[in-house]
């Protein structure tokens, strides 16, 4: 029952305009019957996935044997047709009032597998339209422009999606497209980069997206600060070890100092997330700092063992201090 006859039939009973009795039925008659309608959409939906399973299943045991007897526009229209009908099911399932549906715990996840589904068919649909525009003569596009043309296409349909949603798959969906464009572009401008270039780029990009995500940009925001501070690592680690050759055990210490901070960052903004991205790491290149220090030698895991001891006992002793300062629990 809605809030707002719930509370219309709460002013009729204190006006006497109906007595307790005729309230309590009239509120259990809706208890029923919402739960009889709840049954109904999960029962109707159910037997729709389930159908639509089926479908998909036939569908890929058949395709695969008349695709390449299908003439490029046929293809073409398959995709674009299934492309529109993945973002629709998404729409409808968005929409839907179930927090459950069969082994989906909740329809936004449902909605986010649609939609994600959707931009996949659409890059296909694109492709297949250029290759046949190409052979066609009708565009003469080299790999690179035709990459960095797919690229910004999807970018306009993965940032709708994305605004549109706002969900996790969006949000991954939307990163990869935005690495793709300008990974694209500058392969296109700059085709002879070194390595240590690209390690660069994903640093700068992982940047702009950590800076986007911490002024509400970009949503969920663990999932924005996830990506920010694990490709910041990935391209730190291509930019040290291609670039800067001085020292194994200097390339090693900025990443170990890069890994501290990222663990830092994590306690400021308190994701776990990200802390666990920062732990990996620390957890990679610290070993390598203490062998490359002492080359075989026993001393590595005994220094490991007691850097632990001392960082837990560090912890259980700021932990006591806490409590007895009487901290109540998220302060």
């Amino acid at each position: 029952m809605s809030k707002n006859i719930r509370e219309q039939l709460s002013l009729w009973l204190e006006n006497n305009l109906i007595n307790q009795e005729t309230f309590d039925n009239i509120l259990e008659f809706e208890k029923n019957d919402q739960k009889n309608s709840t049954y109904k959409s999960r029962i109707a939906k159910t037997i729709t996935l389930v159908g639509g399973l089926f479908v998909l299943s036939g569908l890929l045991g058949t395709l695969p044997l008349i695709w390449d007897n299908l003439a490029y526009w046929a293809q073409l229209l398959f995709l674009g047709i299934v492309t529109v009908f993945l973002n629709f099911a998404g729409s409808y399932s968005e929409k839907s009032k179930d927090n459950k549906i069969f082994i989906f715990n909740s329809t936004e996840r449902v909605s986010s597998v649609l939609y994600f589904g959707s931009l996949v068919s659409f890059v296909a649909f694109l492709i297949f339209a250029f290759n046949i525009t190409n052979s066609q003569n009708i565009t003469d596009l080299t790999e690179e422009n035709l990459f960095l043309v797919i690229s910004l296409t999807a970018m306009f349909y993965t940032t709708f999606l994305y605004f549109k949603t706002k969900f996790i798959l969006q949000h991954g969906a939307l990163f990869l497209n935005t690495a793709f464009v300008f990974g694209s572009l500058g392969n296109l401008l700059f085709p002879n980069l070194e390595i240590w270039a690209f390690g660069l780029f994903l640093i700068s990009l992982s940047i702009i997206w950590g800076l986007a995500t911490n002024s509400d940009m970009l949503q969920p925001y663990w999932l924005g600060s996830l990506i920010a501070s694990g490709v910041f690592l990935i391209g730190l680690a291509i930019f040290v070890e291609d670039l800067l050759r001085i020292s194994q055990i200097i390339n090693i210490a900025i990443l170990v100092i890069a890994s501290t901070f990222i663990i830092w960052i994590s306690i400021q903004i308190s994701e776990q997330p990200v802390f666990l991205v920062g732990s990996f790491s620390l957890l990679i290149n610290l070993p390598r700092l203490i062998s490359a220090i002492l080359p075989d030698n026993i001393w590595p895991p005994l220094i490991l063992f007691l850097i632990g001891g001392v960082l837990v006992s560090l912890g259980l002793y700021l932990n006591s201090i806490r409590s007895n300062l009487g901290f109540n629990k998220g302060e």
